[in-house]
């Protein structure tokens, strides 16, 4: 259990851009407006909107040859990508600034390239890309030169050397990063920094100490960072560093008291609205009390799941609004078109002879529109109809099963509650939580490939580094692997990007890696690798386990099979390869499968590069 890094408030960061970028100089009562609205949009977290209105910003000063200010609406723009998790676009729009700083030239336009740099760093850091990350940061330094006393110059150092204890912390360095904590916090100290930049100087130093082994210095540390944060009641990092003092407590054995600092931090994370702190709290209480207190355990897990339900809600409810106001901003473009259009069409006086013929044109439109609707709708129900009665055979011959076993299980601890031994009332649980993950994932692939027959797959094409996908996949079935004590080997080139659907293609990998745990034996190996296929790349998993017959083989990607046991008697959801391979032809993709009984399996999906 890792905390993440303490960051700068983001809306502080991107209110400043926002102030630096839009200035008067070009239509200005337009501009005020348009500042005034993007302000606005940060405050509430509704980034969409930013883009849009940063957008128009930004026509306003390309027609004013306004550089400085073109140079910092794509600096927002890049912040509001970012605040989105659209990395890719973050880093465009950040290197379009950067350029446009080097057309300008000079000493304010050299000290927002490295602004610019460290956010890029950021970015990278995020992206858990360490080494470029590293090398952003060493540039800024460079960038700033020989600081002397420079009061500015030397804050911005202290950052830098932060940020990099950061880098050498994911980089299994703790000497180092303890060198770079401690330097950043004796310039911090040194130059007058605000308070929050101290506490987070201290948090960072205790972090490295802590990594080190050094527990005394990293507790001094936290101790130090703890009384600032209450003196100035700076509760964000009060919370924060309570949390942290229970991740201290819970890596050393001493779970009671973990728990006592994650319940105090919950209490102020909770009060103050800090949504991600508050998750974070509640995992570290779940695995501190699990093993000596499961009830409360119990209760941590059901709370956790209830708040991220919450926070999903909000944000799903934020993008909505996002595009309710641009669906009735063009509602409202589309109606002063129409008012035009039938002014100039007032001034014209049209001959009654060519209304006709516009009205015969209008009819014959509406009417060939009418058949073209009705025939969609007859090939939807068609889709439908043959998707339900699939479906319908899905859901009586595989999801029944773990649904029946939880029943039963259900059934027999509460009619015989007081009665199980605990020994046995253990194994009944795990049956349930066996039957209970499967149907989760039964139910998943359903959904999954119901939306793709009925015709709305949701779709977001966007670049993607495929190694750092599969690391993803690998350390989500970490436990699965581990039971079987399988060696679980990432080939994938680092260099390789994919161009497609990431949610699509994750999902499709998710599968193939957990059929060929399922199918693998105990202490054996599985590959990930991928290779050049011309136009697409191809991605293959490859196993070593029980393989398939060829009887089974033929029938496995054209119906959908009931699912065989693994080498340990698991049992699997019989839609994985079957959903695997229609989502992936939708999206323009293949999937294959080579296999011999004994010998192992590879299948190979293909996606856009």
């Amino acid at each position: 259990m890792l905390l993440g890094r303490v960051k700068m408030s983001y809306k502080k960061i991107f209110i400043a851009i926002v102030v630096f970028s839009l200035s008067l100089g070009v239509k200005a009562q337009e501009v005020d407006s348009l500042r005034a609205k993007i302000l606005k949009c940060f405050n509430e977290s509704r980034f969409v909107e930013v883009i849009d209105y940063t957008e128009q910003a930004l026509q306003l000063y390309e027609q004013a040859g306004d550089k400085y200010n073109v140079a910092g609406c794509y600096n927002t723009i890049a912040g509001a990508y970012m605040r989105l998790g659209q990395y890719d676009e973050a880093i465009h729009n950040y290197n379009i600034c950067t350029e446009i700083m080097d057309e300008i030239g000079g000493p304010r336009a050299a000290i927002n390239k490295r602004y610019i740099m460290n956010n890029i760093a950021s970015i990278y850091y995020d992206m858990e890309e360490y080494d470029q990350s590293e090398e952003l940061y060493w540039k800024c330094i460079d960038m700033l030169g020989d600081v002397g006393t420079d009061t500015m110059a030397n804050r911005d150092l202290a950052t830098y050397y932060q940020n990099l204890s950061g880098v050498r912390l994911m980089q299994h360095d703790p000497d180092e990063a303890i060198s770079f904590a401690e330097k950043a916090l004796t310039l911090s100290q040194q130059y007058g920094d605000n308070k929050e930049k101290i506490i987070n100087r201290r948090i960072a130093l205790s972090k490295a100490y802590h990594e080190a082994g050094r527990q005394n210095e990293s507790n001094a540390e936290l101790k130090a960072a703890l009384d600032i944060a209450r003196q100035e009641k700076e509760l964000y990092f009060e919370t924060t560093i309570l949390s942290l003092y229970g991740q201290y407590a819970y890596e050393s054995g001493d779970n009671k008291a973990a728990e006592q600092h994650f319940l105090t931090a919950l209490q102020i994370a909770k009060e103050n609205q800090y949504n991600q702190l508050y998750l974070e709290c509640l995992e570290g209480a779940y695995q501190s009390s699990r093993a000596s207190h499961p009830e409360r355990a119990i209760g941590y897990i059901e709370e956790s799941i209830k708040m991220r339900d919450s926070i999903y809600n909000e944000k799903q409810q934020a993008l909505i609004r996002d595009y309710q106001v641009k669906y009735q901003m063009a509602e409202k473009e589309h109606e002063l078109e129409l008012q035009e259009e039938k002014t100039l069409q007032s001034r014209r006086l049209l001959s009654l002879s060519l209304l006709a013929v516009v009205l015969l044109l209008i009819l014959s439109v509406v009417l060939a529109r009418d058949a073209v609707q009705r025939k969609r709708r007859n090939e939807m129900l068609t889709r439908l109809n043959k998707t339900k009665d699939q479906l319908f055979s899905v859901v009586s011959h595989d999801i029944k099963t773990p649904v029946a076993a939880q029943e039963r299980s259900l059934d027999l601890i509460c009619e015989h509650i007081d009665d199980i031994p605990q020994n046995y009332l253990k194994e009944y649980l795990v049956t349930l939580k066996s039957s209970t993950k499967e149907l989760k994932v039964k139910i998943i692939n359903v959904i999954s490939w119901v939306k793709g027959m009925i015709g709305n797959p949701d779709k977001h094409v966007e670049l993607f580094n495929l190694n750092a996908m599969a690391d993803r996949v690998i350390r989500s079935q970490a436990f699965e692997i581990g039971q079987k004590h399988l060696k679980v080997i990432n080939a994938i080139s680092k260099e390789l990007s994919g161009n497609d659907d990431p949610q699509m293609v994750e999902m499709v990998l998710q599968n193939l890696l957990s059929n060929a745990v399922k199918y693998s034996f105990a202490d054996g190996e599985i590959r990930l690798d991928a290779e050049d296929g011309g136009e697409r790349y191809l991605l293959k998993v490859i196993d070593y386990g029980q393989g398939i017959g060829k009887e089974k083989l033929g029938k496995l990607l054209k119906i959908m099979t009931s699912s065989t046991e693994g080498t340990n008697g698991e049992m699997g959801t019989g839609l994985g390869l079957f959903v695997s391979q229609q989502l992936l032809e939708r999206n323009g993709g293949t999937l294959t499968i080579e296999s011999e009984e004994g010998e192992g399996t590879t299948v190979t999906m293909s996606i856009r590069k």
